[in-house]
């Protein structure tokens, strides 16, 4: 008999002795931790002898090919030299550092953030420093953009994502951590954060009941034309802020919902539904979300701003803010000008940029069409294209968009942050480093989140979505662990798909309660039946695009074997 750490007994089975020898194989599963076999003679009431084995697990992929099995890895090894740990007057404060900053010794929101999502995986230390960052919060309820290492701070006052940012900070934070007493202390400073930036006039359009920033490249934090940053005119409504902020207040739903603040959840939600309405209906132009839309008079000359692919749609398919046709579209654009540009890569901070005729970068080289944020290759979008490519039906294109990374990665020996069109990198400033945490990061939650498809749905994956998408990428057998380093939550499975039975099965554990899943199955294949431990599952067939997934929901306690027989659809 095999138990978990709580006592709770997953395996057990009768073995015969030859010559006084028996042997029994089992799939360890269930919680991390101490793991105990126990070994009982028949009639016996107590056990006769046991021993322990312990049961711990990393993120990581196992299918043979490294364009896959290395990325996680390489990533962590390249990022912990981006890593910094501070004791600030306030505190420790242990973040991850931009690749390209003159902030070298600073820590900015933004990035650290958005290296959460291969951080999460290796990183024990996640909530130091955004409570440095929520001690700093003013009177107002502004939230600061960085902190140096002797613990000062700075806000570009064009900025008008911080406040979104340091709700996902929390929230993904708190996933990962399961601290819910931290998250829930947090809140109302996440209340006035996004009140704060809901009434400033810098930020916010009482009209449009939108956020607004200063004229800039997407989501950069300098206008063009040399203007002033202090965000006091210039108005436009950016696509990159809208899925922000509809993240960012979904996130706050779920982090209200999950301690039972119920009212406050279903406000939340529809504050996010309401606003998702509006920035769709003013943005979308039926096949990608604008760059913006001005407020004030900014005059382009003969360009036109409108056919500007703008890096932030790729936020609007990860993040909700288009529906499942409009992701498809976003996609199936970037993949349309890959073909036509022939640049290096699909990645581009704006598609085209502005014009070197208009003037407006005179005094900085890296910002000529093709450069840094004005048309420059920027690996982070390239990751969140790959990934939104997976959820949009695209799968075959994600599969295709991962491996010209891994391909990136070795003849490069790492990432930057920025890259000219035809892939040669870019330099902004004399600290550029090849460990981009933001770019990296995003291509392992492609990986992980999109091929892999695992997905925290409440926290500490008590609740997960798993989407495995092997088959897109001809790989019949896959490993595959998922766990928060800073708690012992994961989850895992083994993934086979026998082309000739036509057959898939998933051995899975995990230290939830429930998982809902969403089976990519090969072209051609509809499910016939399906069990769970031997018992018959209520499955449908979803269909994205042209790409069908076989759903069903279950619970999982031990080991959940999971199998799905199909046929052709010519045979159906």
């Amino acid at each position: 008999r095999v138990c978990d750490p709580d006592q709770k007994a997953y395996f057990e089975e009768e073995v015969q002795l030859r010559q006084n020898e028996g042997k029994t194989s089992f799939i360890a599963a269930g919680p991390l931790g101490v793991h105990y076999i126990y070994l009982i003679w028949p009639d016996s009431e107590k056990y006769s002898r046991y021993l322990n084995f312990l049961v711990d697990g990393r993120s990581s992929v196992e299918t043979g090919d490294p364009d896959f099995d290395d990325l996680i890895p390489d990533t962590a090894s390249a990022m912990l030299l981006g890593r910094r740990e501070y004791d600030t007057p306030r505190g420790k404060s242990v973040a991850y550092i931009s690749a390209d900053t003159y902030h070298f010794d600073g820590i900015w929101l933004r990035d650290f953030i958005y290296g959460l999502p291969a951080y999460k995986h290796w990183e024990m230390d996640m909530k130091s420093v955004i409570d440095r960052f929520l001690e700093d919060q003013s009177p107002e309820g502004m939230i600061p953009d960085g902190i140096e290492r002797d613990g000062s701070t700075w806000r570009v006052g064009l900025e008008s994502d911080v406040e979104y940012l340091i709700v996902l900070a929390v929230w993904q934070t708190w996933q990962a951590t399961g601290d819910d007493d931290w998250m829930e202390a947090a809140l109302p400073k996440l209340e006035k954060a996004l009140a704060y930036v809901q009434s400033d006039p810098r930020h916010w359009d009482e009209n449009y009941r939108l956020i607004k920033r200063q004229h800039s490249c997407d989501t950069w934090d300098f206008d063009i034309d040399g203007a002033s940053d202090s965000g006091t005119g210039r108005y436009v409504i950016a696509a990159c802020d809208q899925s922000g902020y509809y993240l960012a207040f979904k996130a706050m739903s779920c982090m209200y919902r999950h301690i039972g603040a119920d009212e406050r959840a279903a406000f939340w939600t529809q504050e996010a539904e309401a606003y998702r309405l509006r920035a769709v209906s003013l943005l979308w132009d039926g096949t990608k979300f604008l760059h913006h839309v001005h407020l004030d008079n900014i005059e382009h000359g003969d360009f036109d701003e409108t056919k500007q692919l703008a890096m932030g749609n790729t936020w609007a398919v990860t993040r909700g803010l288009a529906g499942s046709r409009e992701g498809t579209l976003i996609v199936d654009e970037y993949r349309r000008r890959h073909r036509e540009t022939g640049d290096a890569y699909p990645w581009w901070s704006l598609q085209p940029g502005y014009p070197d005729d208009l003037h407006y970068f005179e005094s900085s080289s890296f910002l000529k069409q093709g450069g840094y944020a004005n048309g420059g290759l920027m690996p982070w979008v390239g990751g969140e294209l790959c990934r939104g490519a997976f959820m949009s039906g695209r799968e075959e294109y994600g599969v295709e968009l991962l491996r010209q990374y891994a391909g990136h990665l070795g003849s490069h020996k790492g990432a930057q942050v920025w890259y000219w069109p035809d892939g040669q990198a870019g330099f902004r400033t004399t600290n550029e480093v090849a460990y981009a945490g933001w770019g990296m990061a995003e291509w392992v939650n492609a990986l992980m989140e999109g091929l892999s498809g695992i997905r925290d749905i409440d926290c500490l994956l008590q609740e997960v979505e798993v989407s495995p998408r092997w088959v897109a990428a001809g790989v019949a057998d896959a490993y595959v662990v998922f766990r928060y380093a800073a708690s012992r939550a994961y989850f895992a499975y083994r993934m086979q798909t026998d082309a000739g039975s036509k057959v898939v099965q998933l051995a899975c554990s995990g230290s939830g309660q429930r998982v809902n899943f969403r089976v990519l199955l090969p072209e051609g294949w509809l499910p016939q039946f399906a069990d769970g431990n031997g018992q018959p599952l209520d499955y449908h067939l979803d269909r994205v695009d042209r790409s069908n997934y076989v759903t069903f929901s279950t619970v999982i306690e031990g080991l959940l074997d999971i199998r799905i027989e199909c046929l052709s659809s010519v045979d159906n």
